[in-house]
């Protein structure tokens, strides 16, 4: 095996390219490690890209809060920027794994990889933000959905490209965002349910509201029949519960043995959206 630190984002792509398909970027590592122990991951040549001083940092850039693709979650959670903006993605980012894993992991990493309950992802997804990927071609960019391409499975080509940041709009009066975590007990691992939340609101009406939920399906899937019912009403109680069931029109949980059952997962996302969409009413009054 040969690993490279690579000193820039042209850098790493250049060795990338070199590598003809036998590359990978390396930048926290968590997930990438227990793929390699397990066999799964058969690159010769590893490109560390954590000392590459254009992928990391926080800034606000043209009315956009621009995140490096190296940055730690810790740093992300700490950053008085994020919680500045959006507490909720510092809020989701803090939650992800122990501190140590929090120390290496990256956020793009959370959703490079694809899982469908990663608590960084999840948290980000409703804030609309968009990623920077460079490849032999240039710079172009992805939403959030496209960068999935099935369970576990990115639309980034790790061996060919790279993302170099995400940019996230800055929030505008009358929005807010949420992000809800199930767990079992304190547990380390990936959550039972987690879901996030961004609405905004306009004379005391829903004008947006975006939502979404995991592990129902292919990364975080947005609960888009709940979405079309809050536009236009306001946040009452009632509105609110019943969004809740509507965002089981877009779910489809899994059984699993220790993170809850199929139904005990439908009993229980609704109170969880519910929950969502309320810590957004509350951080509007």
């Amino acid at each position: 095996m040969q690993y490279i630190n690579a000193s820039s984002a042209q850098e790493a792509l250049d060795t990338l390219l070199q590598a003809d398909g036998s590359g990978v970027i390396v930048a926290g590592g968590t997930d990438l490690m227990v793929d390699y122990k397990a066999g799964k991951v058969k690159n010769s040549v590893w490109i560390d890209v954590t000392r590459a001083s254009d992928l990391v940092g926080i800034q606000v850039e043209d009315g956009k809060l621009v995140i490096g693709a190296a940055t730690t979650l810790t740093t992300i959670a700490r950053s008085p920027l994020v919680r500045q903006y959006f507490p909720s993605l510092a809020q989701g980012c803090g939650t992800v794994g122990s501190l140590q894993i929090r120390n290496s992991a990256t956020l793009v990493g959370n959703v490079v990889s694809a899982q469908p309950a990663g608590d960084g992802a999840m948290s980000l997804a409703p804030l609309d933000p968009t990623f920077t990927v460079l490849s032999a071609q240039g710079e172009r960019t992805m939403s959030m959905g496209e960068m999935y391409a099935g369970f576990a499975r990115s639309a980034v080509d790790h061996s060919r490209e790279l993302v170099t940041k995400l940019s996230i709009p800055l929030p505008q009066p009358g929005e807010a965002a949420s992000f809800i975590r199930l767990e079992l007990r304190k547990s380390l691992s990936l959550p039972m349910l987690n879901c996030a939340a961004m609405v905004h609101v306009e004379g005391g009406k829903i004008v947006w509201a975006r939502i979404t939920m995991a592990p129902v399906g292919v990364g975080p899937v947005r609960a888009a029949a709940a979405e079309r019912y809050l536009a236009g009403k306001e946040m009452s109680d009632e509105v609110l519960a019943q969004a809740g069931q509507l965002a089981l029109e877009n779910a489809n949980p899994r059984s699993n043995p220790l993170r809850g059952s199929r139904e005990y997962r439908l009993e229980t996302l609704p109170v969880l959206i519910r929950r969502a969409l309320e810590e957004c009413r509350t951080q509007l009054v």
